[in-house]
């Protein structure tokens, strides 16, 4: 293995990333944690400044962090209890009927938190994201196709909104 410059020897560790060792979790959608099919770790950036120069123009870092969209992809139940789920927590946020949907949703409370989890090979959980003031922005429509010839059972993709996200390290690597 080859020697960093601190002297120290890189991981022992050789597994790779599975993109199959994940679990999502979310208190305000206990219908949808065991139909979770996709999910992606958002990426993060940071804006630049840039200093002019006499020849060239360089940039510094800036003060603003943006986080990309949360998405997961579940598979629908044959009674959409959890596309349901996801469909009355957006309408209650919206008040498209006036504010009892929206009253009803803040009685169950509108700072939530959803934890994605990145499972080891051994299915073990190694890092724990934590997304703050979790909130869906929409939920994907359902098709249906008497034409099909093969049964694919339906999914519903869902893009949710959120302040930031924390990674915890669950399990240090050796």
């Amino acid at each position: 293995m080859a020697q960093l410059k601190t002297g120290k020897r890189g991981s022992e560790n050789i597994n790779y990333l599975s993109p199959t060792g994940f679990r999502f979790l979310c208190s305000a959608m206990p219908e949808t944690q065991f139909y979770c099919q996709t999910a992606n770790l958002p990426g993060v950036s940071i804006s630049e400044i840039p200093v002019p120069a006499m020849h060239k123009q360089h940039y510094v870092a800036g003060d603003n962090v943006t986080f990309d969209e949360f998405s997961i992809t579940i598979i629908l139940d044959e009674y959409l209890k959890n596309w349901e789920e996801i469909q009355k927590w957006i309408i209650g946020l919206g008040k498209p009927f006036g504010f009892k949907d929206y009253e009803k949703r803040k009685e169950e409370g509108t700072d939530t938190t959803g934890q994605l989890f990145i499972l080891t090979s051994s299915k073990n959980p190694s890092l724990r994201f934590d997304f703050y003031n979790l909130w869906p922005k929409s939920i994907g429509s359902v098709q249906f196709d008497i034409m099909s010839s093969d049964i694919t059972y339906s999914t519903a993709d869902i893009v949710f909104q959120y302040n930031y996200y924390t990674m915890t390290r669950l399990n240090e690597p050796t």
